[in-house]
C-alpha cells in the first residue's frame, strides 16, 4: 500500500477481490487479476477524491492525484491499525431488498447497508447524490462504479477483528478498466 501523504502511514487495504471469481467478471481487465479497495482511514485524505493507478495485476498501487485540502489526523487511541487485520469475507448475491427500485426500497437498502453488510460490489449504487465527475484522468472516458464501503453500524457484529468505524460516510470506488485507474470518493450518510 502507498504511504498517505497527510499522516505518513501506509494506506488501509480494506478489501481485496480475486478477479478470477466469475461473479466479478465485469471488473476483469487485461491488466487486472485482483482488485484492492483501499484508502487511508486515519486522516482527512479520504474526504476528497483520490485517483490511483494499479499495475502488476492489481498488486501495485501508485498515487495519481489526491485533492485533499483539510488537515485532520485521527487521535492515536482511535486509529484503525495499519495494516488492518486480515479476515475472510463472503461474497453473496444481493437480495431484492438490497436493490433500490423505488423510494421505499431505497430507504430500506440504506438501512441494511452497514447493519447487514459493509460492502456493495457492482449492481446499483446507493447514492445520496449522483456524482458528477467520473472522468478518468488519463483517457477521459467515464469510470465504472465498482463498489461502496460503509462502517459496521453494530458493535463488532460484521467485522469482528477490528472496530470498523468510518464516521458517517460511504466510500465509493470507480474503475477505468482501460487505464487500470481507481477513483475513491465519499458521500456523507
Amino acid at each position: 500500500m502507498p504511504l498517505c501523504k497527510l499522516c505518513g502511514e501506509h494506506m488501509h487495504q480494506i478489501f481485496y477481490f480475486d478477479l478470477n471469481d466469475d461473479r466479478l467478471a465485469d471488473l476483469k481487465a487485461k491488466e487486472l487479476t485482483a482488485l484492492p479497495l483501499f484508502s487511508c482511514l486515519n486522516c482527512s485524505m479520504v474526504w476528497e477524491p483520490q485517483y490511483f493507478k494499479l499495475s502488476d495485476g492489481g498488486k501495485s498501487i501508485q498515487i495519481i492525484n489526491q485533492e485533499n485540502t483539510d488537515i485532520w489526523i485521527q487521535d492515536e487511541a482511535d486509529k484503525l491499525p495499519v495494516p488492518l487485520p486480515k479476515t475472510n469475507i463472503k461474497l453473496i448475491e444481493m437480495k431484492d431488498e438490497d436493490i433500490p427500485t423505488n423510494e421505499e426500497n431505497y430507504d430500506l437498502a440504506f438501512d441494511l447497508f452497514g447493519s447487514e453488510y459493509l460492502c456493495r460490489v457492482l449492481g446499483a449504487p446507493l447514492y445520496e447524490e449522483v456524482p458528477e465527475d467520473l472522468e478518468c484522468p488519463i483517457c477521459k472516458k467515464e469510470m465504472k462504479y465498482i463498489a461502496t464501503i460503509t462502517q459496521d453500524l453494530g458493535e463488532l457484529e460484521l467485522i469482528s477483528v477490528v472496530d470498523f468505524q468510518l464516521g458517517e460516510m460511504n466510500i465509493y470506488y470507480y474503475l477505468c478498466k482501460d487505464c487500470s485507474v481507481i477513483k475513491t470518493q465519499i458521500q456523507g450518510t
